[in-house]
């Protein structure tokens, strides 16, 4: 009986393995949605010192970026600044805010939502280098961030100027980036020269999209 009992528990065990995917070969779940750290609002850098030190870096060392630096970059380029109002990080022409970023990393692609301060997986693959500016470096940084506008969230008020108001927007949204990497120590460069309708292809982009800038972050090499 011993060796009956001994066999059921064993079917058990593996059933159970199976089921949950326990064991070295199972594969891991996706998260589709990720909520990243809440923001610090208190830094140990000042706005004048983040100012000072701000430099475009295209050298970059392959170490990952964690969860609470992706979330503070994202939120201080187009983080919700006031929850009463949904007004954001960046100035927006009469609060439309028709910018979308998008974040390519080693694990995937993702949509940042600022209403909850949430990555929304778009993709698992890593397409990081097909939105980087060759020959100018960036494709070993880990994280890149995309800029992106649709000109149908603008409304017809503005039809002769949404162009110009996404560009001016996307701006305001990428130097607060790129002081915010300044002040957590990480480096970046802004690139306007990306292949804009082979990125708009890989993020799936309406016709109404535009697709502005690339940054690259991650910490610099040292030479």
């Amino acid at each position: 009986m011993r060796w009956l009992v001994a066999l059921l528990v064993a079917c058990l065990v593996i059933g159970t393995a199976a089921v949950t995917g326990i064991g070295a070969d199972a594969p891991v779940a996706t998260p589709q949605e990720v909520t990243l750290p809440t923001p610090v609002t208190k830094g140990t850098m000042s706005l004048e010192e983040a100012i000072a030190k701000r430099r475009s870096v295209r050298g970059f060392h392959t170490q990952a970026l964690t969860d609470q630096q992706i979330g503070q970059l994202l939120w201080a380029a187009q983080g919700i600044t006031d929850p009463a109002t949904g007004h954001r990080a960046a100035p927006s022409a009469m609060a439309m805010y028709p910018l979308t970023m998008y974040v390519f990393k080693t694990d995937g692609v993702f949509a940042y939502e600022p209403k909850g301060h949430r990555l929304i997986r778009i993709s698992d693959q890593d397409r990081r280098a097909e939105v980087t500016q060759p020959p100018r470096g960036g494709e070993a940084a880990p994280v890149t961030f995309v800029f992106t506008g649709d000109r149908n969230k603008m409304g017809s008020r503005m039809a002769a100027m949404v162009d110009r108001f996404i560009y001016l927007e996307v701006g305001h949204a990428a130097e607060n980036l790129a002081l915010e990497a300044t002040a957590l120590g990480l480096a970046t460069v802004t690139q306007g020269g990306i292949n804009q309708q082979a990125v708009a292809k890989v993020l799936g982009l309406p016709e109404t999209a535009l697709v502005v800038y690339s940054m690259p972050v991650g910490h610099a090499a040292t030479r």
